[in-house]
C-alpha cells in the first residue's frame, strides 16, 4: 500500500506528501486540512490502481506532444499527413500549443468545440479537429503523460448528411459532349462509369489497362500536396479491379491510340505533358465546360462523377457488394452508410413478392397448437355474408 501524511506548517497551512512509484516523496500544500485529505486520498487512491501520473510529466506542451504523435505516424501517407498538419495549424495549436498538457481540462475542450460552433465552421471540420485532439491526448494517457483524456465524451456538433449529386446517362454524355478534347470526354466516362477517384484516374497507367476485358486495376493516386505532386497508394492502401461497360472500354481504347506505348505512361495528362492537376483542370477545362453542358449541370464536380457511378449501377440491378468493389470502399457498411437512398426500394419490393401467392408453394394456411382450435389465417376467412 502507498504510504502518505498530512502535516500543519509553520505558516499555518497544510502539507500532504506521499510516496510514489517513483521511490520518490511528492507534497502539495493547502489553505484547508479538508482540501490536503481529498488530494493525498486521491493520489494514493490513483498509485494503489495503477493509475498514478508523475507531476512533472504534466509540464510537457501540447505542441511538444504533437509533433511526437505525428512524427510517430508511420503509417499514413503524404496527403493524410497534410491534413493534420493543416488541422493542427489552423484549429488546434492556436488554443492548446502552448498549453501544458496537465492543464487541459474538459471544459476546455468543450469552449473549443463552441467557439468553431460559433464561427460557422462545417460540423465535419469540427469532428476532424476534434479527432485529431483526442488521439493526440490519448497519446498522452499511453505515454504515462495524462491519467485520462480530457476530450472524450465532448458534445460535438451533430454530424450532417451530406447530399449527393447523381448525374443520369443523358447528362453524363451531355458533359462528355461540352469537353474541349476526346482525352477530357473520355476522362468523363471513366469517371461516371468506373466510380474512380480524381487521384486514381489521374494516376492511372497504360499497364494497367486491359481493354480487350474492359477492365482497370487501380493501384495508386495522385494528390498535390504543397503545391507537389505526389503518387502514392490508393485512400484504402489497396489495388482493386474496375469493370468498365464496353462503349467505355471501346472509347477508352480509342484514346490510348494517342498515348505513349510505355506501360508505365499515363493515361490521362496536361495539356503539355506530365500530370493532370486538379486545381489547373477545373479551372480551365471542367468548369467552362459544365457552364457549357446547361444550367442543370452548372455546379456539377468530378467527385459527383463518383456517386453517379453508384447510381448508374444501382439501376442497372448491381447489389451493395458489385458497387462496393467497383468504388473501393473498404466494406460494404460504407457503401450502405453513403447510399443508403439507393436501396431504400429493396424492402418494399421484398414485401410485395411476399404478399404474392405464387411467390411460394410453403406459405401456411393454417394456424393450430395445442391449446387453440384451428384459426383461418387472414386470406382463408370465410367472406362475410
Amino acid at each position: 500500500m502507498a504510504r502518505g501524511a498530512i502535516d500543519r506548517r509553520y505558516n499555518g497551512r497544510y502539507r500532504a506528501r506521499y510516496e510514489g512509484p517513483d521511490g520518490r516523496w511528492h507534497a502539495k500544500t493547502f489553505v484547508r486540512k479538508a482540501d490536503a485529505q481529498r488530494w493525498l486520498a486521491d493520489q494514493l487512491s490513483r498509485i494503489n490502481h495503477g493509475m498514478w501520473i508523475d507531476p512533472a510529466a504534466g509540464l510537457v506542451t501540447f505542441s511538444d506532444q504533437a509533433e511526437r504523435w505525428l512524427a510517430g505516424k508511420t503509417r499514413i501517407n503524404d496527403k493524410t499527413r497534410e491534413g493534420y498538419r493543416s488541422l493542427l495549424r489552423s484549429r488546434i495549436l492556436p488554443t492548446f500549443g502552448p498549453v501544458r498538457l496537465a492543464a487541459i481540462d474538459r471544459s476546455m475542450v468543450g469552449s473549443w468545440v463552441q467557439a468553431m460552433t460559433r464561427e460557422g465552421l462545417s460540423s465535419s471540420r469540427i469532428r476532424q479537429a476534434h479527432q485529431c485532439l483526442s488521439a493526440i491526448l490519448e497519446q498522452a494517457v499511453d505515454d504515462g503523460l495524462l491519467g485520462r483524456n480530457p476530450a472524450k465524451r465532448t458534445e460535438l456538433p451533430r454530424a450532417s448528411q451530406p447530399e449527393h449529386r447523381f448525374l443520369t446517362a443523358e447528362q453524363v454524355a451531355r458533359l462528355a459532349e461540352a469537353m474541349p478534347t476526346r482525352q477530357h470526354a473520355t476522362m468523363v466516362y471513366v469517371l461516371a462509369y468506373g466510380g474512380l477517384r480524381w487521384g486514381e484516374m489521374a494516376a492511372l497507367r497504360r499497364g494497367r489497362v486491359d481493354v480487350l476485358r474492359r477492365r482497370l486495376q487501380v493501384a495508386e493516386s495522385l494528390a498535390e500536396i504543397s503545391g507537389r505532386l505526389v503518387f502514392g497508394p490508393t485512400k484504402t492502401h489497396q489495388t482493386r479491379t474496375v469493370h468498365l461497360p464496353p462503349f467505355v472500354a471501346n472509347m477508352l481504347g480509342r484514346h490510348l491510340e494517342d498515348v505513349d506505348d510505355d506501360r508505365d505512361a499515363l493515361v490521362f495528362t496536361a495539356p503539355q505533358g506530365g500530370p493532370l492537376r486538379y486545381v489547373n483542370t477545373r479551372r480551365r477545362v471542367w468548369n467552362p465546360a459544365r457552364a457549357r453542358a446547361g444550367d442543370d449541370l452548372a455546379d456539377v464536380t468530378p467527385h459527383d462523377l463518383r456517386h453517379t457511378c453508384a447510381s448508374l449501377m444501382r439501376a442497372a440491378g448491381a447489389d451493395v457488394k458489385a458497387i462496393q468493389q467497383q468504388l473501393g470502399h473498404r466494406d460494404a457498411t460504407v457503401t450502405l452508410n453513403t447510399y443508403t437512398h439507393l436501396f431504400e426500394g429493396d424492402l418494399a419490393a421484398v414485401m410485395e413478392r411476399l404478399d404474392d401467392p405464387s411467390a411460394g408453394k410453403t406459405r401456411p394456411k393454417r394456424v393450430q397448437n395445442a391449446s387453440n382450435p384451428v384459426v383461418p389465417l387472414p386470406a382463408d376467412r370465410p367472406k362475410t355474408q
